[in-house]
């Protein structure tokens, strides 16, 4: 119906792409798809754009938040939904949560469900980096450590 709707074959196939989660989100309030579809929708558009856009790390000595964070509100719990299909089994698992979708230094694509102590942590470096973990309040060193250890927060030393 997406294609259909369009008279031409598209000439910025980005643009195409981009643009039908927004189709599914408005079907899905409309009543005509399910919900989930959009947001999956959204999830995979946002992996996409993450894996085609060059990381580039700070050089800058201190504790940075990864360039490449991207954040999604979910009902569904998109991620497990894929894993699940991957191995052959189709489930509509309903879970409001929030995911963070980013590009690991060395190790590719991931993403981690955001937590009050994760959302805590990350917010003492929404505005700017931190020039050394003595910064970060103590009840956060052990969320701290993980967060540097997944590569949502990249620690560069001199």
């Amino acid at each position: 119906e997406y294609i259909a709707a369009h008279d031409q074959r598209p000439t910025d196939l980005d643009e195409f792409t981009f643009n039908f989660p927004q189709f599914l989100q408005d079907k899905a309030s409309d009543g005509d798809c399910p919900t989930y579809l959009f947001e999956l929708a959204y999830f995979e558009l946002l992996q996409s754009q993450i894996l085609e856009n060059e990381l580039i790390l700070p050089e800058e000595a201190g504790l940075h938040l990864n360039p490449s964070l991207s954040f999604l509100n979910l009902e569904f719990d998109v991620g497990m939904m894929m894993d699940e299909a991957t191995k052959g089994s189709v489930q509509i698992l309903q879970r409001p949560h929030v995911l963070c979708l980013y590009s690991h230094p060395t190790r590719g694509l991931h993403h981690i469900e955001v937590t009050t102590p994760i959302l805590e942590t990350l917010q003492l470096l929404e505005d700017d980096s931190l020039e050394n973990r003595n910064a970060v309040p103590k009840h956060l060193h052990e969320t701290l450590q993980k967060l540097i250890d997944l590569g949502v927060i990249v620690e560069i030393t001199n």
